[in-house]
């Protein structure tokens, strides 16, 4: 496997064909590589087919993906949130022969055969084992006041954000969204940094909750930095829920650039990330929570799976109901 900044990509793809292998796949990652590292060694090693991942922010990839045209080598795109590909449909191509499609639930495939979901997380609430103030269970407890000025949380206009608040509006129920015009008053501090900067913070004292995406928590137990490790065990994860019972999840999604040289290829791993094993490796790897049914698997809660694509006419007027952080 090669991993690769942009800048390093292009010369190593413009080499003679004479020096590169003959199977090979191009990916382009919107996701931190430690997050897709383990599933593309295992399908290197299963297919023997060479794998040259190139990770950035999805703006420049796509913005690349769309200057490149028809000289792109990108095959594969794998974005760490749905809306992320959902406005660039012309840089992407059907699946028609995925063979995979036909078992996938449709909440988590495009109608029109450009996208399937991999994977799913939440962004969850945190708190310390031990704690003074009562943990909210639903949304529309943010609005109560023994939240204020309790939280740590990035940016609201950060992606994973906005991707939980298209989920709450999408919901058609005020209850769930009736906090997000005061959501500044929730703070403890400044937003800044990411999840992982807001679990530390919650566990030095600096707020009582924090919002992080589910699996940071379990990367930071795992992690080989000590001071995570201890951080993690002295934290909690609560999954909050809307006014139905149900939980905003969002998904991590493959698609096939519009001019993948190596189509044959991207089919072959896209249809390995949805095999029972590899969804098992999100599962138990990584903690993220599958996409296809895994025998003995249970979510430990109720995913608004209904909410995963309406969301997406949503994500245009979180705008006008968030505060400025």
């Amino acid at each position: 496997m090669i991993k690769s900044k942009l800048c390093c990509f292009y010369p190593i793809l413009l080499l003679s064909t004479q020096i590169l292998a003959k199977e090979e796949l191009n990916v382009y990652s919107f996701r931190k590589y430690e997050l897709i590292k383990p599933m593309v060694q295992a399908f290197e090693q299963q297919s023997g087919i060479r794998v040259n991942v190139v990770n950035g922010k999805s703006q420049f990839l796509l913005s690349r993906l769309s200057a490149d045209g028809a000289n792109s080598r990108a095959d594969v795109i794998l974005s760490s949130d749905l809306v992320q590909l959902s406005t660039h449909r012309t840089l992407l191509q059907p699946m028609n022969d995925l063979k995979k499609w036909s078992d996938v639930p449709s909440v988590f495939k495009d109608p029109d055969q450009h996208w399937v979901s991999v994977s799913m997380r939440t962004r969850a609430l945190f708190t310390k084992t031990r704690r003074n103030l009562p943990v909210p269970k639903q949304f529309a407890q943010l609005n109560a006041p023994f939240a204020k000025g309790q939280f740590c949380v990035r940016d609201w206009r950060h992606s994973y954000n906005r991707t939980l608040f298209a989920s709450l509006l999408a919901s058609d129920n005020p209850t769930n969204t009736s906090w997000l015009p005061y959501a500044n008053q929730l703070l403890a501090k400044r937003p800044s940094g990411g999840d992982r900067d807001q679990l530390r913070a919650l566990a030095k004292g600096q707020c009582q909750f924090a919002l992080a995406n589910h699996y940071y928590w379990h990367m930071m137990k795992q992690s080989s930095n000590k001071q995570d490790v201890k951080i993690a065990t002295q934290l909690e994860m609560h999954f909050l829920q809307m006014a139905n019972g149900k939980t905003p999840v969002s998904t991590t999604t493959a698609a096939i650039a519009k001019h993948a040289p190596n189509k044959r290829n991207a089919l072959k791993f896209i249809d390995f990330l949805l095999l029972p094993e590899t969804q098992k490796m999100y599962a138990k790897l990584i903690n993220e929570f599958p996409v296809m049914e895994i025998e003995g698997y249970m979510l430990p809660f109720d995913p608004a799976l209904e909410n995963i694509n309406k969301s997406l006419q949503y994500t245009q007027k979180i705008d006008a109901v968030l505060p400025q952080s």
